[in-house]
């Protein structure tokens, strides 16, 4: 290994592996491994494993840095691997969200190496970011937002999860990085997204500064990138499983809804018959979880933050390695919640 742990799939021993699982030595028989998922930041893998004995995981699912130098730059920026070790580490087998069990969470002082070692949740599959989402799909995750944005620790403050908060440096470098960065994603985009759009983007962010100053009223640890390249789920699509926690940080909640309602649907008249009832049966399940919330200030907000999407597909798409199935992938992504966003006015409440 070429650090205190593996950083690319042929670094894991077995040796090692065997102690992460406190099996004997030697009871590792063999392990091989595939590429799994289609992150942009990060390099995931799925390790089959033949145990001499029963009790261990068949499989896992190993997260790596990123082999591409530019996406793990992005990722020491923006504190992408800080955040979802942290996830996984501090959170996650407490929180009662639907995401996989961490085995073991591990990261370097720079920021730049990290190993995750997670449950694997096959036969659950990843929702498919360009085909669009079915309804089904949609609310089965809504609940587990519901889930999330409920959650508090049982001893403490959220604030005491440092990882939580690198959104306050992360927003900090937005709000300078945005207006310059802009131009190059309307250049590449330009023959992908409509002129509407990208005039509403150019209006975005001149006053994105006031977009970024909004106070939540109800802090809470939010996913903040909750598509559906995020998410796996079952054959029906009634059980949502969240994964890639490399955003996870202290906000507000409505954001998500919005992210993942403005991301999700291919048909845009779908997406605008559905999205009232889904937002009330989003409150319905957090005033169940004893959060509850003004309806009609949760819809305004919910339209103020109709950008989160848009607003992401811009960041990332010019700070990652470049392919042809990302470009497609944040083309949808910023189109999507845009057309929301125009729908919903939502500039007027900038």
């Amino acid at each position: 290994m070429s650090a205190a742990f593996p950083l690319r799939p042929e670094e894991f021993d077995p040796r090692w592996v065997e102690e992460i699982f406190g099996a004997p030595s030697g009871s590792l028989q063999s392990m091989s491994h595939k590429p799994v998922g289609t992150g942009q930041v990060c390099d995931s893998f799925r390790f089959t494993c033949d145990w001499q004995d029963a009790g261990y995981p068949d499989s896992f699912v190993a997260k790596c840095p990123s082999a591409d130098p530019i996406s793990r730059g992005a990722a020491a920026i923006f504190h992408l691997y800080d955040m979802e070790v942290g996830w996984y580490r501090d959170v996650a087998a407490q929180s009662g969200v639907g995401c996989p069990r961490c085995y073991h969470a591990a990261i370097g002082e720079d920021e730049t190496q990290f190993v995750l070692m997670l449950e694997d949740m096959a036969p659950a599959r990843q929702g498919d970011q360009l085909a669009g989402a079915t309804l089904t799909q949609v609310r089965s995750a809504l609940g587990e937002a519901a889930a999330l944005h409920s959650f508090r620790p049982e001893t403490g403050a959220l604030e005491q999860y440092k990882w939580l908060l690198h959104g306050q440096s992360n927003g900090d470098y937005m709000r300078q990085s945005l207006p310059a960065i802009y131009p190059e994603f309307c250049k590449r985009f330009a023959d992908r997204l409509s002129s509407d759009i990208l005039d509403m983007g150019a209006e975005l962010i001149a006053k994105f500064s006031i977009y970024l100053d909004a106070e939540p009223a109800n802090p809470c640890i939010t996913h903040s990138d909750m598509r559906l390249d995020n998410i796996l789920f079952d054959d029906g699509g009634n059980r949502a499983i969240l994964v890639d926690w490399q955003t996870a940080t202290l906000g507000n909640g409505t954001s998500d809804i919005a992210y993942l309602i403005g991301t999700s649907f291919a048909d845009p008249a779908e997406r605008a018959a559905a999205e009232k009832g889904l937002v009330a049966d989003y409150l319905t399940e957090l005033s169940a979880r004893g959060i509850n919330q003004d309806h009609d200030l949760f819809w305004k907000d919910y339209r103020r933050l109709a950008f989160s999407g848009f607003i992401m597909a811009i960041n990332a798409s010019i700070h990652v390695e470049q392919t042809e199935r990302g470009d497609e992938m944040f083309a949808v992504m910023a189109e999507r919640p845009a057309q929301m966003a125009l729908d919903l006015g939502s500039l007027s409440l900038l």
